[in-house]
């Protein structure tokens, strides 16, 4: 079996370095990956297309700078980047077409699907291979999530990848999503995007593959958001004990980690006990600036223990209301 293996290092993992890869960074990166086999290289903004001029952290390189560099240094990998519709345009589909790109991955909270409808016909139009991603794949049950890929397959996507956001998917549930999605989809392939908060990153990873997924997103040293991603390293090394045909090349791999990606955490802890929180309760980390700014005013509660009650309430559309709700439910 061959399934496409999507390096997250530079897009996902810039969320871990405050979006501010150097060009030099960038440029060490994308080539050691390009050496490695990697099939498929993310590039990009951590928040997708259009986030440098919206978020108020622009990084360091722009992203006609990103393709520029990308058309220098690889020399075998396909690159493209992600969109979210509450950053990008089409105009920013239209760049990626225009640059010669491959690929382009939008990005949608699963309940939120209709909102990106417009921007895969249009990437399609464009001559892209799309892939939808499917954010926080664990906040519907089973009967609505085959109700959704059927929805969006309908669109003749290429691929649907399920994210685990929050790091909080079990192997059964990541089997039963991508078996139930390859039983419910007539065009598009199956991918999953895993999150390490409960370091079950690459055992996800492989019950993926073994259910049927043919693409797999990892990322360098499981540099990511949160608690990172599944390590490309690693899960090369796994699927190779398994039997799968994995030409990745560890060593310029583990390399790239020990020399590059390892310097640059500068010592966070990805396992801390709000990321093992995040994990267990299927909370996304984005929205922990805001409960940092409400507990303020709720300073007897741990804060680990209104994660988990409003996790119990909400794991999408979480905001400040539902925060103080809960909160004061928690006396």
């Amino acid at each position: 079996m061959e399934f496409k293996v999507f390096d997250c290092t530079i897009r996902d993992g810039s969320n871990a370095v405050d979006f501010n890869f150097s060009e030099e960074t960038f440029r060490t990166i994308i080539s050691a990956l390009d050496k490695s086999g990697v099939g498929y290289i993310d590039l990009g903004h951590g928040l997708g297309l259009g986030a440098r001029d919206k978020c108020g952290k622009p990084g360091i390189l722009s992203e006609q700078e990103y393709l520029d560099i990308a058309k220098e240094e690889i020399k075998k990998a396909k690159y493209g980047m992600f969109f979210l519709a509450k950053f990008g345009d089409k105009k920013h589909i239209d760049m990626l077409a225009d640059n010669g790109c491959n690929f382009i991955r939008i990005g949608s909270n699963i309940t939120e699907v209709d909102e990106v409808e417009q921007y895969v016909r249009h990437a399609k139009e464009r001559g892209l291979y799309v892939n939808i991603c499917l954010m926080k794949g664990y906040a519907v049950d089973i009967d609505d999530y085959i109700e959704i890929v059927k929805k969006v397959d309908s669109w003749k996507l290429d691929l649907i990848t399920v994210m685990d956001s929050a790091g909080t998917m079990m192997p059964y549930e990541v089997r039963q999503r991508i078996v139930q999605g390859t039983l419910n989809t007539r065009n598009a392939e199956m991918g999953f995007h895993a999150h390490n908060n409960l370091q079950m990153g690459v055992a996800n990873i492989l019950t993926a593959v073994e259910s049927g997924a043919t693409s797999i997103d990892v990322s360098v040293g499981g540099l990511g958001r949160s608690s990172g991603n599944a390590p490309t390293e690693i899960v090369a090394l796994v699927l190779k004990r398994y039997g799968y045909n994995v030409n990745l090349d560890y060593k310029i791999l583990s390399d790239l980690n020990d020399n590059t990606i390892y310097p640059l955490l500068k010592g966070v802890n990805r396992f801390s006990s709000e990321e093992l929180t995040f994990g267990y309760s299927g909370f996304h980390s984005g929205f922990y600036p805001l409960v940092k700014k409400v507990m303020e005013n709720y300073k007897h509660i741990d804060i680990r223990d209104l994660i988990i009650a409003m996790s119990e309430k909400e794991k999408v559309a979480v905001d400040e209301q539902l925060i103080i709700e809960v909160a004061e439910s928690l006396g």
